[in-house]
């Protein structure tokens, strides 16, 4: 029974694989913020593998290390997230897009003094090249991971009439966390420039904040859970 099971899996896996639209394999690196004012932001570093079929659908899965995470070092996650990237559009289509988004961020406001041209000719710039992206990838998914850093040393700040204590600690080892995001992908021949904004949350609560501050009026006793982050990516991917 159970060998003409993985038989039935093998066939239904074969077909998949055989259409298969594009692979590639990434390398990102960025920003990755806890979504608490109080909480340090820190870096990701993320290498992964795609892989896609002709309707657009696929999956990635990777590695992912954090250095520091809300004054924590050394975070190990392993994304797995199922994805859909759009058709491919053509060089004119992405050079039209491009100069369209010119004209879409013209303000044909006559009040535009000297020190308006920077930030204008920025926003012209920027809707230029968000224009010019060859396909958009979406992607949600989960990441199993491990906090290997002990918790945050505690920092200590006085003023007038207060002083104040705050750290993060560790709650859990173990990590689990939803993740969901898109990719804009620049492609130049086999290479893609990828910008990937992304949103996670924490399931398992491995975060904590604490702020204890000692005042005119008394102590103070602050405690935060560290559920959302938000992560901004760069890099370049290889088809093949």
């Amino acid at each position: 029974m159970a060998k003409h099971i993985f038989i039935a899996i093998i066939l239904l896996i074969l077909p998949l694989a055989a259409s298969a639209q594009v692979r590639d394999i990434s390398v990102l690196a960025g920003m990755n913020d806890p979504l608490c004012e109080d909480a340090g932001s820190g870096t990701s570093i993320t290498v992964n593998y795609g892989h896609f079929y002709s309707n657009g659908l696929g999956f990635r899965t990777g590695l992912q290390w954090s250095p520091n995470v809300a004054d924590v070092d050394n975070s190990f996650g392993i994304p797995i997230a199922f994805a859909y990237r759009t058709k491919s559009r053509s060089t004119e289509e992405r050079i039209d897009t491009g100069i369209n988004g010119i004209f879409n961020s013209f303000d044909y406001d006559q009040d535009y003094t000297y020190d308006d041209l920077s930030p204008a000719m920025g926003n012209i710039l920027g809707s230029f090249l968000l224009g010019l992206f060859s396909d958009v990838e979406l992607f949600v998914g989960v990441t199993p991971g491990y906090v290997y850093g002990e918790s945050g040393s505690h920092s200590y700040s006085t003023g007038p009439g207060y002083q104040a204590e705050s750290w993060t600690r560790k709650k859990n080892d173990f990590s689990l966390s939803l993740d969901a995001g898109f990719s804009l992908n620049y492609r130049i021949w086999k290479f893609d420039l990828k910008l990937v904004p992304s949103f996670r949350y924490s399931l398992l609560n491995n975060f904590v904040y604490h702020r204890i501050e000692t005042n005119d009026d008394g102590v103070t006793n602050i405690s935060k859970d560290i559920r959302w982050f938000f992560n901004f990516s760069g890099g370049i991917a290889f088809r093949f």
